[in-house]
């Protein structure tokens, strides 16, 4: 063979060669390419599926949160109505026993105007009588002096003094260490009672 051919032959087999070679390593880098992307299509998946955990542990957090807010303002109110019943209760008490002081006061003025007549009445039919008429009179001093009960002004005097002194009723409740609906009920009676 001619070196001319050889020469010839050797050239395309270099240019097929180059050719080949080329392919061979866009292969390897397509196929290098190919891993990155799945192991980025893996890393975004696992990224993924973590958000979800997460937001469904913050979805159940949040409604175990509403569940024990829900819970807690119902208690809440349950111990409210119970409160609003006592509340009732007290005040509907005041007024029995307020009813039944005014009854006492009444009965007693009564009874006072009652022996005042028969005083006089004896007076009348016994003028010489003086020792008869001397008892009786000492009688009606002895019931008029009869111990009254406290004005509600005198039972809570410190009550009053802060009162007095321009406090608001929580600011008395406190004070004093009493409820206030307590202090609002003293205070109404005392205006009922006229010593306020």
């Amino acid at each position: 063979m001619k070196p001319w051919m050889i020469a010839v032959i050797l050239g395309a087999a270099a240019i097929a060669y180059a050719f080949l070679l080329p392919k061979r390593q866009a292969d390897k880098s397509s196929s290098d390419k190919e891993k990155m992307v799945q192991e980025v299509e893996a890393t975004l998946e696992q990224y993924m599926a973590d958000i979800e955990r997460e937001n469904v542990e913050l979805v159940e957090l949040i409604s175990q949160m509403k569940q024990e807010t829900t819970s807690k303002q119902l208690a809440q109110q349950e111990q409210l109505a119970e409160m609003r019943q006592r509340l009732v209760h007290l005040e509907q008490q005041a007024l029995q026993y307020e009813a039944r002081i005014t009854d006492l006061e009444q009965g007693s003025r009564q009874a006072e105007s009652l022996l005042m007549a028969q005083v006089r009445e004896m007076a009348a039919a016994k003028p010489g009588d003086s020792v008869e008429e001397e008892r009786l009179h000492t009688e009606l001093q002895v019931s008029a002096e009869e111990p009254k009960e406290p004005s509600i002004c005198e039972r809570y005097p410190e009550l009053f003094e802060f009162h007095a002194q321009g406090k608001s009723v929580d600011g008395i409740a406190k004070l004093v260490g009493m409820q206030k609906g307590e202090v609002q009920l003293i205070l109404q009676l005392a205006k009922q009672e006229g010593s306020l």
